[in-house]
């Protein structure tokens, strides 16, 4: 049975990620998006859970988490991620084999106008999935139809659609080795035993010098003079060097080896790989013990400076009026309980107690506590604002703020 090459490998690759990258704008958890950053609200939606721009530290974590994992398996396997993974290999190849389709016109002038069409609707496909990972596709394809697009959504599909047809028309994998920064500091995470493409100079006297490695490799590199910063590891020269020995019998000299020649490599621990697993372990357990403790709600109390008077009648005490901020950061509406504490026989006055926050959203009130004014020991009392989840008793935040008790009543005469 013939071996299956590393082109049909790193295809079906591509396809499983176009899939997935096309596919999940449109995946649904609780009526939200699975995974989207929605710019108007700044908030993440990711797989059930919301975000609000106020826990940017999931996002530190997040980020510092994807960074090291790319520090590692650049360590382990070299630039594996450039040639089997990277968006703008993955369209690259898509590019090249829609410029080059055989079906196209024998007139050279119409080939080239229709496949550049071609690869203009596909730009257009492509960044309208971009723009999906920041508005909800089904609102985007509704207002499309209805020629409702808001400005700074069509805005962004224009931009996006040249900037990528004029990428994936004219430099392709030429952004590799030129302008992309993962290709200038990766060669830093390299040891002596990072898996590289590389000619086995070992053997090299039984190189032909058919120079078919050379001309199929996309960056447009010679693999035998060793590693260089343009290569993506796409293993095309290896597929190629293989259909030329299979033919002669003779041994494969550009395959996959550690470090760049094939020399033998030194064993022992690799030092650089256990720190960064050990830095890579701890930031994952942070995140999860974040995300563990993580309450869906969030509220802020503020005592509005001028309500803070005597008051006779139904009361008879003293009132402080607060101002209240409540987010219900979940994707389920709840159903909140609202309590004072720290001061003796206080009363909440308050429009509605409990009260429904819808999912995701969240609210503003004013409240007034009244408290008389034997039960004061001191000018400023602090009092305790317990909010409580009725469906989930277990969700249960606090917040503190000042009770102060004025100088004078509201006649301006001296307490």
């Amino acid at each position: 049975m013939k071996k299956m090459s590393f082109r049909a490998k790193r295809r079906i690759v591509a396809w499983m990620q176009a899939v997935m990258l096309l596919g999940l704008p449109f995946v649904q958890v609780n009526r939200e998006s699975a995974f989207r950053f929605d710019v108007p609200s700044l908030k993440l939606y990711f797989f059930g859970f919301v975000f609000w721009i106020s826990e940017a530290y999931f996002f530190l974590l997040v980020f510092l988490l994807f960074f090291l994992g790319i520090m590692i398996v650049t360590v382990l396997y070299g630039r594996i991620w450039c040639g089997w993974m990277c968006p703008q290999s993955v369209l690259s190849d898509f590019a090249r084999r829609l410029i080059a389709m055989p079906w196209m016109s024998r007139h050279r002038y119409v080939s080239q106008a229709v496949s550049h069409g071609i690869l203009f609707i596909f730009s257009v496909i492509v960044s309208a999935d971009l723009i999906w990972y920041f508005v909800s596709p089904y609102e985007m394809i509704r207002d499309a139809r209805h020629g409702s697009l808001g400005p700074w959504t069509s805005g962004s599909w224009l931009f996006f659609t040249l900037l990528l047809y004029l990428d994936l028309a004219f430099v392709r994998h030429y952004f590799c080795g030129t302008v992309c920064p993962y290709a200038r500091f990766q060669s830093a995470f390299f040891d002596d035993r990072t898996l590289t493409i590389a000619f086995d100079r070992k053997h090299a006297d039984e190189c032909r010098g058919c120079e078919a490695c050379v001309r199929v490799c996309p960056s447009g590199i010679d693999i035998r003079k060793g590693l260089q910063i343009e290569c993506i590891n796409c293993a095309e020269c290896i597929d190629a060097c293989r259909s030329q020995t299979e033919k002669t019998g003779t041994r494969l000299l550009v395959r996959y080896l550690p470090g760049s020649s094939g020399e033998p490599v030194p064993k022992g621990k690799r030092g650089r790989v256990i720190w960064l697993s050990i830095a890579f372990a701890f930031i994952a357990v942070q995140l999860a013990y974040q995300a563990y403790i993580r309450v869906p709600v969030d509220f802020w109390v503020f005592r509005t400076e001028p309500q803070m008077v005597l008051q006779e009648g139904n009361h008879d005490g003293i009132m402080n009026t607060y101002s209240l901020t409540i987010e219900n950061r979940s994707l389920k509406p709840a159903v909140y309980q609202l309590s004072i504490a720290g001061i003796k026989d206080a009363d909440l006055e308050i429009l509605q107690n409990p009260f429904i926050l819808p999912p995701n959203t969240g609210m503003k009130m004013n409240v007034n506590v009244y408290v008389k004014r034997k039960d004061l020991r001191y000018r400023l009392t602090q009092l305790r604002f317990i909010l409580e989840n009725l469906t989930a008793r277990e969700i249960k935040v606090e917040q503190e703020a000042p009770f102060i008790y004025p100088e004078q009543t509201e006649q301006g005469k001296e307490i």
